[in-house]
């Protein structure tokens, strides 16, 4: 008898846990259906928001996304051209987007109606872009080779240029160019050396200023001192017309320190090239005549810096400038032997003769 309740007892326990499990199972299979849902829902929203919300009817707008601008303000330029209907949504599309990071400033022309991605697409890859001019300015370009740069763009006139590099523009950095009647061109150096995309039907002032404001960018990105920054300028210009290997940059502007240190005149042979070749650095020999020029620019006529900066320098010269290498060299000429544009450096000039030799 005992062994009939213990086996009935099993059996009760049994179909309790059966019951248990198919409870469990129920609970489970309720829950992935409410997930199922949920995510269908989502996927639902997600698609509804890069539908855009907009009808289209056929009307292209054009709309220019400024330099810099930001995925918001890029959205915000779109809401107000009526190209999108909410920004947050437009924002969220972005963000999943394999465009995420690449949309570029320009002229566009895109028509309503379109889905988010599509007008990501747009601003990403170039699409209708319009007028647009892509000009490079090297490092170590002159003004004068910038203007000639520009001007053969078609973006406008080298005359309609040299007048706008007389407007007024807002920036800290330039309220500190000394007043030198000897500067030729106030905003030598401060024209970025970088790649710039332009439209066509830009100012030579917008253009100017373009190329300003991606100057005091890259300073502050580099936390260039502001204090004395005309002189670092000035001093880099120099470190980038003579340097042709990159890790020779401080070295060079240690020397150029040490010498105006001591009062020695630098003799730098870029500085006479500015002088006679109006900055276009067009002269392949300088000869001892020219070591006479009387120009302000003239590192062998005259101690210390010349006047101002010879060149836009980048921002390696830049950085070599502010932060030139402590060491005890007063001299360097170019190393014939390897003849890769990298130097030797010297204590003296006799060690410095003799490294011609």
């Amino acid at each position: 008898m005992e062994n009939q309740n213990m086996f009935d007892a099993e059996i009760i326990a049994k179909r309790r846990w059966e019951r248990e499990r198919r409870r469990r199972r129920r609970r489970f299979t309720s829950v992935l259906v409410l997930i199922l849902v949920l995510v269908a829902v989502l996927c639902g929203i997600f698609a509804c928001n890069n539908d855009n919300g907009i009808k289209k009817d056929g009307t292209v707008v054009e709309v220019t996304i400024e330099e810099g601008s930001n995925a918001k303000i890029i959205a915000e330029e779109l809401k107000e051209n009526g190209l999108i209907s909410n920004e947050r949504d437009f924002l969220s599309v972005l963000k999943k987007s394999e465009y995420a990071n690449s949309l570029r400033f320009g002229v566009y022309e895109i028509e309503r109606g379109l889905k988010y991605d599509e007008i990501i697409k747009i601003l990403s890859i170039g699409g209708s872009r319009k007028n647009a001019v892509v000009v490079t300015i090297p490092e170590g370009f002159s003004l004068e080779r910038i203007v000639e740069r520009l001007a053969k763009s078609g973006l406008s006139d080298e005359k309609t240029l040299y007048e706008a590099l007389k407007a007024d523009y807002d920036y800290n950095f330039l309220k500190k160019i000394p007043e030198n009647d000897g500067i030729k061109y106030r905003l030598q150096g401060f024209l970025f050396p970088s790649t710039y995309e332009f439209s066509k039907d830009m100012e030579a002032t917008e253009i100017i200023n373009m190329m300003l404001a991606e100057f005091e960018k890259q300073i502050q990105k580099a936390g260039i001192s502001s204090s004395d920054l005309y002189r670092t300028i000035t001093l880099a210009s120099l470190v980038e017309r003579e340097a042709k290997v990159e890790s020779e940059r401080n070295t060079i502007a240690g020397v150029i320190e040490n010498r105006i240190a001591k009062g020695m005149r630098l003799q730098i042979d870029a500085s006479v090239v500015y002088a006679i070749s109006d900055g276009m650095y067009n002269v392949d020999r300088v000869l001892y005549k020219d070591l006479e020029v009387d120009s302000p620019y003239n590192t062998y006529k005259y101690t210390g810096l010349p006047v101002g900066p010879i060149c836009s320098p980048g921002i390696k010269s830049i950085e070599a400038a502010a932060n030139p290498e402590k060491h005890n060299y007063y001299y360097y000429r170019v190393d014939s032997n390897k003849n890769d544009g990298s130097h030797i450096f010297t204590e003296n000039f006799e060690e410095h003769k003799t490294a011609a030799e």
